[in-house]
């Protein structure tokens, strides 16, 4: 039987600075996600948001009830723009949603929220998995269970394992930072025999770039 745990003593644990008590307690089941929700909900979701433009209200209105409770408090608060150093991108899915659909054979139950600065695209997949669809490579991964996971370790190895974070300094250092509608792209594509280094990329148009990957290497299927 699932023990009671007292919202009063949950309360106190992160007051108290004991964050990854609770987060125990709720892997376990003792603490509700919803619980934890309605605490982190006073706070911002993402750190240092760099904001270009706001959601326009009818993409939240019309996907709010496809995605989790975080990414519409991130469309409703933070709007478009971009994260983690610029390394993520806050994207309107109507931009996506299509594309991901034709060149990913998950596409039918994954959906497009964020994109890295070498052109992946992060989904959220089967209502629960947080992923990454990897053109460059032809590959894809889970990245964590729940967005909730994704938000709060988003500084941690564990969820930044799947990004390419010192390259992407390496390339800011000699290409120079990108734009809101840029990414990374290598040249020629790694999936062609490219080389994964700063000297081998330049600065492309992220959504037009997806498309190119896509057609030049037929996207990510499960062969």
């Amino acid at each position: 039987m699932r023990k009671f745990f007292p919202l009063c003593k949950a309360t106190r644990l992160i007051w108290e600075g004991k964050q990854p008590i609770l987060d125990f307690l709720r892997m376990r089941g003792i603490a509700s996600n919803i619980f934890v929700y309605k605490l982190k909900k006073e706070e911002k979701m993402l750190e240092n948001f760099i904001k270009v433009a706001d959601m326009p209200k009818d993409v939240i209105e019309k996907y709010k009830n496809q995605v989790p409770a975080e990414l519409v408090q991130i469309w409703q608060e933070d709007g478009l723009g971009t994260f983690l150093d610029g390394y993520l991108k806050v994207i309107n899915p109507e931009d996506y949603l299509e594309l991901l659909r034709d060149s990913y054979f998950r596409g039918d139950i994954a959906f497009p929220m964020f994109i890295t600065a070498f052109g992946d695209i992060i989904t959220w997949e089967e209502n629960a998995y947080v992923g990454i669809v990897q053109y460059n490579i032809q590959d894809l991964d889970i990245i964590c269970k729940g967005m909730d996971l994704f938000v709060q370790y988003l500084d941690n190895e564990y969820i930044t394992k799947k990004f390419e974070l010192d390259l992407y300094r390496q390339a800011v250092s000699k290409h120079g930072a990108l734009s809101y509608n840029q990414c990374f792209g290598f040249v020629p594509l790694l999936a062609l025999g490219g080389f994964k280094d700063v000297d081998h990329m330049d600065k492309v148009k992220v959504l037009e770039h997806i498309y190119l990957m896509y057609q030049l290497t037929g996207g990510v299927f499960d062969d």
